[in-house]
Protein backbone atom coordinates (compact mmCIF):
# COMPACT_ATOMS: atom_id res chain seq x y z
CA UNK A 1 0.00 0.00 0.00
CA UNK A 2 3.38 2.29 0.43
CA UNK A 3 3.99 1.67 -2.61
CA UNK A 4 0.69 2.93 -4.72
CA UNK A 5 0.69 5.84 -2.05
CA UNK A 6 3.84 7.29 -2.54
CA UNK A 7 2.92 6.34 -6.37
CA UNK A 8 -0.37 8.61 -6.30
CA UNK A 9 1.33 11.48 -4.50
CA UNK A 10 3.53 12.17 -7.92
CA UNK A 11 2.50 15.19 -9.99
CA UNK A 12 1.95 13.27 -13.08
CA UNK A 13 -0.36 10.45 -11.63
CA UNK A 14 -2.28 13.61 -9.78
CA UNK A 15 -2.96 14.72 -13.18
CA UNK A 16 -3.70 11.76 -14.60
CA UNK A 17 -6.15 10.46 -12.18
CA UNK A 18 -8.42 13.34 -13.65
CA UNK A 19 -8.89 11.66 -16.53
CA UNK A 20 -9.26 8.24 -15.08
CA UNK A 21 -13.64 8.63 -14.42
CA UNK A 22 -14.18 9.76 -18.79
CA UNK A 23 -11.11 6.75 -19.44
CA UNK A 24 -13.82 4.39 -17.49
CA UNK A 25 -16.76 5.57 -19.04
CA UNK A 26 -15.57 5.84 -22.47
CA UNK A 27 -13.86 2.22 -22.79
CA UNK A 28 -16.94 0.85 -20.59
CA UNK A 29 -19.23 1.99 -22.76
CA UNK A 30 -17.18 1.05 -26.21
CA UNK A 31 -16.84 -2.75 -25.01
CA UNK A 32 -20.68 -2.64 -23.72
CA UNK A 33 -21.50 -1.23 -27.65
CA UNK A 34 -18.82 -3.80 -29.63
CA UNK A 35 -20.13 -7.22 -27.09
CA UNK A 36 -24.23 -6.47 -25.85
CA UNK A 37 -24.70 -3.88 -28.50
CA UNK A 38 -24.49 -6.88 -31.25
CA UNK A 39 -25.84 -10.00 -29.24
CA UNK A 40 -26.22 -10.66 -25.89
CA UNK A 41 -24.75 -13.63 -24.29
CA UNK A 42 -24.60 -15.75 -20.86
CA UNK A 43 -21.59 -14.07 -19.75
CA UNK A 44 -22.94 -10.70 -20.24
CA UNK A 45 -25.86 -11.62 -17.97
CA UNK A 46 -23.82 -12.46 -15.54
CA UNK A 47 -21.64 -9.44 -15.71
CA UNK A 48 -24.82 -7.22 -15.76
CA UNK A 49 -25.90 -9.08 -12.19
CA UNK A 50 -22.45 -8.96 -10.70
CA UNK A 51 -22.49 -5.56 -10.56
CA UNK A 52 -26.41 -5.32 -9.41
CA UNK A 53 -25.43 -7.12 -6.30
CA UNK A 54 -21.98 -5.43 -5.82
CA UNK A 55 -23.88 -2.33 -5.48
CA UNK A 56 -26.87 -3.80 -3.57
CA UNK A 57 -24.09 -4.95 -0.94
CA UNK A 58 -22.47 -1.51 -1.44
CA UNK A 59 -25.60 0.24 -0.88
CA UNK A 60 -26.48 -1.74 1.83
CA UNK A 61 -23.04 -0.77 3.70
CA UNK A 62 -23.12 2.69 3.41
CA UNK A 63 -26.66 2.33 4.63
CA UNK A 64 -25.53 0.93 8.00
CA UNK A 65 -22.64 2.66 8.44
CA UNK A 66 -24.61 5.97 8.33
CA UNK A 67 -26.77 4.84 10.88
CA UNK A 68 -24.06 3.36 13.25
CA UNK A 69 -22.13 6.66 12.84
CA UNK A 70 -25.53 8.45 13.96
CA UNK A 71 -26.32 6.25 16.71
CA UNK A 72 -22.19 6.42 17.71
CA UNK A 73 -22.47 10.11 18.63
CA UNK A 74 -24.97 8.79 21.50
CA UNK A 75 -23.08 6.50 22.89
CA UNK A 76 -20.84 8.22 26.29
CA UNK A 77 -17.07 7.38 26.76
CA UNK A 78 -18.23 5.42 29.95
CA UNK A 79 -19.35 2.09 28.90
CA UNK A 80 -20.79 -0.36 31.07
CA UNK A 81 -22.61 -4.07 30.82
CA UNK A 82 -25.82 -2.62 30.19
CA UNK A 83 -24.91 -0.90 27.03
CA UNK A 84 -22.47 -3.66 25.80
CA UNK A 85 -24.22 -3.82 22.42
CA UNK A 86 -23.63 -0.01 21.85
CA UNK A 87 -20.03 -0.37 22.60
CA UNK A 88 -19.92 -3.17 20.12
CA UNK A 89 -21.91 -0.43 17.73
CA UNK A 90 -19.43 1.61 18.13
CA UNK A 91 -16.62 -1.01 17.66
CA UNK A 92 -17.91 -1.77 14.59
CA UNK A 93 -18.15 1.71 13.58
CA UNK A 94 -15.42 2.48 13.81
CA UNK A 95 -13.93 -0.08 11.38
CA UNK A 96 -15.80 1.97 8.44
CA UNK A 97 -13.89 5.45 8.42
CA UNK A 98 -14.60 8.14 5.97
CA UNK A 99 -11.77 6.52 3.60
CA UNK A 100 -14.21 3.29 3.53
CA UNK A 101 -17.12 4.73 2.50
CA UNK A 102 -15.33 6.78 -0.52
CA UNK A 103 -14.35 3.41 -1.48
CA UNK A 104 -17.97 2.01 -1.05
CA UNK A 105 -19.26 5.25 -3.09
CA UNK A 106 -16.71 4.25 -5.54
CA UNK A 107 -18.09 0.44 -5.91
CA UNK A 108 -21.27 2.33 -6.34
CA UNK A 109 -20.91 4.95 -9.04
CA UNK A 110 -18.91 2.46 -10.97
CA UNK A 111 -21.45 -0.23 -10.75
CA UNK A 112 -24.27 2.01 -11.88
CA UNK A 113 -22.16 3.15 -14.36
CA UNK A 114 -21.78 -0.09 -15.87
CA UNK A 115 -25.67 -0.89 -15.99
CA UNK A 116 -26.63 2.56 -17.20
CA UNK A 117 -23.95 1.85 -19.95
CA UNK A 118 -25.61 -1.49 -21.06
CA UNK A 119 -29.03 -1.20 -20.48
CA UNK A 120 -28.79 2.52 -23.15
CA UNK A 121 -27.51 0.07 -25.61
CA UNK A 122 -30.32 -2.39 -25.12
CA UNK A 123 -33.10 -0.16 -24.83
CA UNK A 124 -31.77 1.78 -27.77
CA UNK A 125 -31.51 -1.13 -30.30
CA UNK A 126 -35.10 -2.09 -29.24
CA UNK A 127 -36.62 1.63 -29.57
CA UNK A 128 -38.81 1.71 -32.39
CA UNK A 129 -41.36 4.93 -31.50
CA UNK A 130 -40.32 8.38 -30.10
CA UNK A 131 -41.57 7.71 -26.53
CA UNK A 132 -38.71 4.83 -26.08
CA UNK A 133 -36.28 6.79 -27.31
CA UNK A 134 -37.18 9.79 -24.60
CA UNK A 135 -36.65 6.84 -22.09
CA UNK A 136 -33.25 5.78 -23.48
CA UNK A 137 -32.26 9.97 -23.13
CA UNK A 138 -33.07 9.93 -19.71
CA UNK A 139 -30.97 6.67 -18.80
CA UNK A 140 -28.63 8.18 -21.19
CA UNK A 141 -27.90 11.68 -19.04
CA UNK A 142 -27.84 9.48 -16.11
CA UNK A 143 -25.23 7.60 -17.86
CA UNK A 144 -23.46 11.19 -18.18
CA UNK A 145 -24.30 12.41 -14.75
CA UNK A 146 -23.18 9.45 -13.11
CA UNK A 147 -19.82 10.29 -13.81
CA UNK A 148 -20.63 13.18 -11.20
CA UNK A 149 -22.37 11.88 -8.80
CA UNK A 150 -19.75 10.12 -6.70
CA UNK A 151 -20.11 12.32 -3.41
CA UNK A 152 -23.82 12.14 -4.05
CA UNK A 153 -24.19 8.05 -3.19
CA UNK A 154 -23.28 9.14 0.37
CA UNK A 155 -27.09 9.41 0.63
CA UNK A 156 -28.74 6.36 1.32
CA UNK A 157 -31.81 8.15 -0.01
CA UNK A 158 -30.24 9.11 -3.62
CA UNK A 159 -28.68 5.63 -3.68
CA UNK A 160 -31.99 3.37 -3.56
CA UNK A 161 -33.63 6.10 -6.05
CA UNK A 162 -31.13 5.13 -9.01
CA UNK A 163 -30.93 1.66 -7.55
CA UNK A 164 -35.13 1.07 -7.55
CA UNK A 165 -34.84 2.49 -11.29
CA UNK A 166 -31.63 0.48 -12.65
CA UNK A 167 -33.52 -2.67 -10.92
CA UNK A 168 -36.47 -2.57 -12.66
CA UNK A 169 -35.04 -1.68 -15.89
CA UNK A 170 -32.37 -4.50 -15.50
CA UNK A 171 -34.82 -7.27 -14.14
CA UNK A 172 -37.32 -5.92 -17.73
CA UNK A 173 -34.60 -6.97 -19.79
CA UNK A 174 -32.94 -10.11 -17.72
CA UNK A 175 -36.44 -12.06 -17.35
CA UNK A 176 -37.11 -12.96 -20.40
CA UNK A 177 -33.76 -14.40 -21.27
CA UNK A 178 -34.84 -16.54 -18.02
CA UNK A 179 -38.54 -17.69 -18.42
CA UNK A 180 -38.33 -17.72 -22.36
CA UNK A 181 -41.67 -14.89 -22.66
CA UNK A 182 -42.07 -11.30 -22.19
CA UNK A 183 -45.37 -9.18 -21.42
CA UNK A 184 -47.18 -7.22 -19.07
CA UNK A 185 -47.12 -9.58 -16.23
CA UNK A 186 -43.15 -9.80 -16.26
CA UNK A 187 -42.75 -6.59 -16.58
CA UNK A 188 -44.79 -6.14 -13.59
CA UNK A 189 -43.30 -9.05 -11.72
CA UNK A 190 -39.80 -7.36 -12.46
CA UNK A 191 -41.47 -4.50 -11.04
CA UNK A 192 -42.03 -5.72 -7.94
CA UNK A 193 -39.07 -7.67 -7.50
CA UNK A 194 -36.75 -4.13 -7.92
CA UNK A 195 -39.08 -2.43 -5.41
CA UNK A 196 -38.86 -5.44 -2.77
CA UNK A 197 -35.41 -5.58 -3.09
CA UNK A 198 -35.06 -2.09 -2.10
CA UNK A 199 -37.56 -1.92 0.87
CA UNK A 200 -35.22 -5.10 1.94
CA UNK A 201 -32.48 -2.73 1.86
CA UNK A 202 -34.37 -0.01 3.55
CA UNK A 203 -35.65 -2.47 6.45
CA UNK A 204 -32.33 -4.14 6.85
CA UNK A 205 -30.49 -1.18 7.78
CA UNK A 206 -30.50 -0.30 11.51
CA UNK A 207 -32.91 2.11 12.98
CA UNK A 208 -31.62 5.51 12.60
CA UNK A 209 -30.94 8.16 9.48
CA UNK A 210 -31.36 5.41 6.75
CA UNK A 211 -34.18 4.25 8.00
CA UNK A 212 -36.70 7.22 7.46
CA UNK A 213 -39.64 5.94 5.68
CA UNK A 214 -39.63 9.41 3.32
CA UNK A 215 -36.53 7.47 1.55
CA UNK A 216 -38.65 4.93 0.16
CA UNK A 217 -41.27 7.69 -1.47
CA UNK A 218 -38.93 8.18 -4.83
CA UNK A 219 -38.68 4.34 -5.29
CA UNK A 220 -42.35 3.90 -4.80
CA UNK A 221 -42.80 6.92 -7.54
CA UNK A 222 -40.14 6.05 -9.99
CA UNK A 223 -42.18 2.56 -10.16
CA UNK A 224 -45.29 3.83 -10.85
CA UNK A 225 -43.93 5.70 -13.64
CA UNK A 226 -42.27 3.01 -15.20
CA UNK A 227 -45.48 1.11 -14.95
CA UNK A 228 -47.48 4.04 -16.64
CA UNK A 229 -44.50 4.09 -19.29
CA UNK A 230 -44.86 0.60 -19.49
CA UNK A 231 -48.89 0.93 -20.07
CA UNK A 232 -48.71 3.57 -22.59
CA UNK A 233 -45.97 1.96 -24.71
CA UNK A 234 -43.13 4.10 -23.57
CA UNK A 235 -40.89 0.96 -22.68
CA UNK A 236 -38.93 -0.39 -25.23
CA UNK A 237 -39.54 -4.16 -26.01
CA UNK A 238 -36.25 -5.52 -24.79
CA UNK A 239 -35.06 -7.81 -25.43
CA UNK A 240 -36.19 -7.83 -28.88
CA UNK A 241 -34.22 -6.06 -31.89
CA UNK A 242 -35.28 -5.25 -35.30
CA UNK A 243 -32.27 -6.38 -37.68
CA UNK A 244 -33.74 -5.54 -41.38
CA UNK A 245 -36.79 -4.32 -42.57
CA UNK A 246 -37.64 -4.56 -46.84
CA UNK A 247 -41.07 -2.81 -48.95
CA UNK A 248 -41.16 -4.61 -51.93
CA UNK A 249 -43.52 -6.70 -53.86
CA UNK A 250 -43.44 -10.20 -55.94
CA UNK A 251 -42.82 -12.01 -52.85
CA UNK A 252 -41.25 -15.34 -52.73
CA UNK A 253 -42.23 -16.90 -49.39
CA UNK A 254 -39.61 -19.92 -50.00
CA UNK A 255 -36.16 -17.52 -50.28
CA UNK A 256 -38.06 -14.45 -48.18
CA UNK A 257 -36.87 -12.64 -51.23
CA UNK A 258 -38.95 -10.03 -53.63
CA UNK A 259 -38.49 -7.17 -55.62
CA UNK A 260 -36.97 -3.62 -54.14
CA UNK A 261 -37.18 -0.46 -55.85
CA UNK A 262 -33.33 0.04 -56.38
CA UNK A 263 -32.50 2.32 -54.13
CA UNK A 264 -30.61 6.35 -55.97
CA UNK A 265 -27.95 7.71 -54.38
CA UNK A 266 -29.89 9.86 -52.06
CA UNK A 267 -32.25 6.89 -50.57
CA UNK A 268 -28.63 5.26 -49.80
CA UNK A 269 -27.55 8.36 -47.90
CA UNK A 270 -31.01 8.51 -45.78
CA UNK A 271 -31.40 11.95 -47.60
CA UNK A 272 -34.64 10.95 -49.26
CA UNK A 273 -37.53 8.44 -48.50
CA UNK A 274 -37.88 4.39 -49.56
CA UNK A 275 -40.17 4.63 -52.81
CA UNK A 276 -42.09 0.99 -54.07
CA UNK A 277 -43.58 1.31 -57.99
CA UNK A 278 -46.38 -0.61 -58.42
CA UNK A 279 -48.88 -1.56 -61.17
CA UNK A 280 -51.99 -2.24 -60.99
CA UNK A 281 -53.20 -4.96 -58.98
CA UNK A 282 -49.64 -5.98 -57.75
CA UNK A 283 -49.73 -6.37 -53.92
CA UNK A 284 -47.58 -4.72 -51.58
CA UNK A 285 -45.49 -6.72 -49.08
CA UNK A 286 -43.53 -5.25 -45.82
CA UNK A 287 -41.15 -7.72 -44.29
CA UNK A 288 -39.03 -7.60 -41.35
CA UNK A 289 -36.89 -9.90 -39.23
CA UNK A 290 -36.60 -9.64 -35.51
CA UNK A 291 -34.08 -10.77 -33.16
CA UNK A 292 -34.89 -12.71 -29.73
CA UNK A 293 -32.86 -14.46 -27.61
CA UNK A 294 -33.09 -18.44 -28.21
CA UNK A 295 -35.78 -20.30 -27.08
CA UNK A 296 -38.13 -16.94 -26.20
CA UNK A 297 -41.64 -16.36 -28.11
CA UNK A 298 -43.13 -13.19 -28.36
CA UNK A 299 -46.24 -12.50 -30.79
CA UNK A 300 -45.81 -9.65 -33.16
CA UNK A 301 -47.96 -7.23 -35.22
CA UNK A 302 -47.69 -5.14 -38.20
CA UNK A 303 -49.36 -1.67 -37.67
CA UNK A 304 -49.96 -0.08 -41.61
CA UNK A 305 -50.60 4.12 -41.69
CA UNK A 306 -51.65 6.28 -44.26
CA UNK A 307 -50.66 9.66 -44.65
CA UNK A 308 -54.21 11.34 -45.13
CA UNK A 309 -53.26 14.45 -47.44
CA UNK A 310 -56.04 16.46 -46.08
CA UNK A 311 -54.77 16.42 -42.65
CA UNK A 312 -50.94 15.73 -43.59
CA UNK A 313 -50.45 12.86 -40.97
CA UNK A 314 -50.49 9.50 -40.22
CA UNK A 315 -53.84 8.03 -39.64
CA UNK A 316 -53.72 3.99 -38.78
CA UNK A 317 -55.68 1.57 -40.96
CA UNK A 318 -54.87 -1.83 -40.52
CA UNK A 319 -52.90 -4.03 -37.65
CA UNK A 320 -52.16 -7.23 -39.22
CA UNK A 321 -51.69 -10.69 -37.21
CA UNK A 322 -52.12 -13.78 -37.21
CA UNK A 323 -50.85 -17.26 -35.17
CA UNK A 324 -47.98 -17.52 -37.36
CA UNK A 325 -46.60 -13.98 -36.43
CA UNK A 326 -45.00 -15.51 -33.34
CA UNK A 327 -41.08 -14.77 -32.80
CA UNK A 328 -38.72 -17.78 -32.40
CA UNK A 329 -35.85 -16.89 -30.93
CA UNK A 330 -32.21 -17.90 -31.69
CA UNK A 331 -32.27 -16.95 -34.86
CA UNK A 332 -28.61 -14.97 -35.45
CA UNK A 333 -30.30 -12.36 -38.49
CA UNK A 334 -33.38 -12.48 -36.71
CA UNK A 335 -37.10 -14.50 -36.80
CA UNK A 336 -38.70 -13.26 -40.41
CA UNK A 337 -41.99 -12.49 -40.97
CA UNK A 338 -44.67 -10.56 -43.45
CA UNK A 339 -47.46 -8.65 -44.10
CA UNK A 340 -49.21 -8.02 -47.40
CA UNK A 341 -51.41 -5.28 -48.85
CA UNK A 342 -53.40 -5.71 -52.29
CA UNK A 343 -54.99 -2.85 -53.69
CA UNK A 344 -53.12 -0.39 -52.40
CA UNK A 345 -53.84 3.04 -53.40
CA UNK A 346 -50.45 5.38 -54.09
CA UNK A 347 -49.48 7.53 -51.03
CA UNK A 348 -47.08 7.78 -48.62
CA UNK A 349 -47.31 4.85 -45.51
CA UNK A 350 -45.38 3.86 -41.99
CA UNK A 351 -45.35 0.36 -41.15
CA UNK A 352 -44.84 -0.53 -37.73
CA UNK A 353 -43.61 -4.20 -36.92
CA UNK A 354 -44.73 -4.25 -33.24
CA UNK A 355 -44.69 -6.03 -29.97
CA UNK A 356 -48.59 -7.23 -30.17
CA UNK A 357 -50.69 -4.61 -28.35
CA UNK A 358 -47.50 -3.47 -26.85
CA UNK A 359 -44.32 -1.14 -27.99
CA UNK A 360 -42.83 -0.64 -31.21
CA UNK A 361 -39.88 -2.22 -32.21
CA UNK A 362 -39.01 -0.79 -35.66
CA UNK A 363 -41.12 1.17 -38.14
CA UNK A 364 -39.90 2.82 -41.72
CA UNK A 365 -41.92 5.42 -43.85
CA UNK A 366 -42.46 4.76 -47.91
CA UNK A 367 -44.17 5.81 -50.83
CA UNK A 368 -46.26 3.50 -53.54
CA UNK A 369 -46.11 4.75 -56.92
CA UNK A 370 -47.90 3.77 -59.91
CA UNK A 371 -45.63 3.06 -62.77
CA UNK A 372 -42.55 1.33 -63.34
CA UNK A 373 -38.96 2.91 -61.43
CA UNK A 374 -36.48 5.24 -62.86
CA UNK A 375 -33.90 2.69 -62.03
CA UNK A 376 -35.90 -0.31 -62.46
CA UNK A 377 -35.64 -3.13 -59.82
CA UNK A 378 -33.59 -5.17 -57.50
CA UNK A 379 -33.73 -8.60 -56.10
CA UNK A 380 -34.03 -8.14 -52.34
CA UNK A 381 -34.15 -11.02 -49.40
CA UNK A 382 -33.61 -11.23 -45.83
CA UNK A 383 -30.88 -12.59 -44.67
Amino acid sequence: MDFFNKLREKSAIQKAEKFFPAIAFLGGFSWDSMTIGSKVYGSDLIFLSFYYILAFISIYFIATRKSLDSFDNSIDEELDVKNINAFFNKAFSNEWPQKWIDRLTWLVQFCFGNLYSALVICYFKSSGSIAAFVIVLILAVLLVGNEFLKEKYENFGICLAFFCLLGTMLFNFLIPHLVHGMGTFWFFLSTLFSVGICYLLWIKSLKGVSHNKRFLIAPIAISLVLSIAYLVNWIAPVPLVLKQQIVCKNFDRESYSCDADKLDFWQKIGFKGLTIHKDEGDEIFFMSSVYAPAELKAPIEYRWYYKEPSKNRFMLTDKITSSRMVIRGGRDMGYRSYSKKKNIPAGTYRVETAYKDGAVIGATSFKVVDGEPKNGFVRDSLR
